[in-house]
């Protein structure tokens, strides 16, 4: 049977806007083990600080703080690799803590890029807009006209819709020009 783990670590979770990059973390380190250790034995106060941190102090870090300790823990441990050896702590692991850095950076950018691809958008919008109420006014339009003798209540039907479409991408409340009045409430 396993002794009780020196620090338990359950149900950990951090997220960032929408995106939920840790879910249910769960950590036992045991004496004996490289990061309850390591910092005591060595006298190495710095990083038994880096080390030394209960869930609810974890939870409290902003993302920035959260990479930056993870990262020079990152550091410590990859000079101290030989150290670590004897604490069954291997490159795998030192690997592993890495892409699980790279992961959780690229997650705490996305919503930044996806705000900014956003704002983009929305800029272009206008420009859009304009492109197709060219398109409505030069081309479409003409082409119905053709249609007039034709068929009269399909052009009537097309300029009374033209005039709900002006008005929306205007916010203007008078018909196009040659459109027809607007219906009564």
């Amino acid at each position: 049977m396993a002794a009780d783990p020196l620090i338990r670590v359950t149900g950990l979770r951090k997220t960032f806007g929408k995106h939920r990059v840790l879910d249910g973390l769960e950590i036992d380190v045991h004496e004996g083990e490289a990061l309850a250790v390591l910092g005591h034995t060595s006298n190495d106060h710095d990083l038994l600080a880096l080390t030394s941190l209960s869930p609810s102090a974890l939870d409290g870090l902003n993302a920035d703080e959260l990479v930056n300790r993870a990262t020079t823990v990152l550091e410590r441990a990859n000079a101290r690799k030989t150290e670590l050896a004897v604490l069954h702590v291997t490159q795998a692991n030192l690997d592993e803590l890495t892409q699980a850095l790279q992961t959780f950076a690229t997650a705490k950018e996305q919503p930044r890029t996806e705000t900014a691809e956003r704002m983009a958008q929305t800029e272009s919008l206008s420009n859009l807009i304009r492109e197709a109420n060219t398109i409505l006014r030069n081309r479409i339009d003409r082409l119905v006209n053709l249609f007039r003798r034709l068929n009269p209540d399909f052009v009537a039907g097309y300029r009374g819709a033209r005039v709900v479409v002006d008005r929306a991408a205007t916010h203007s409340t008078t018909p196009p020009a040659g459109g027809a009045p607007p219906p009564k409430p």
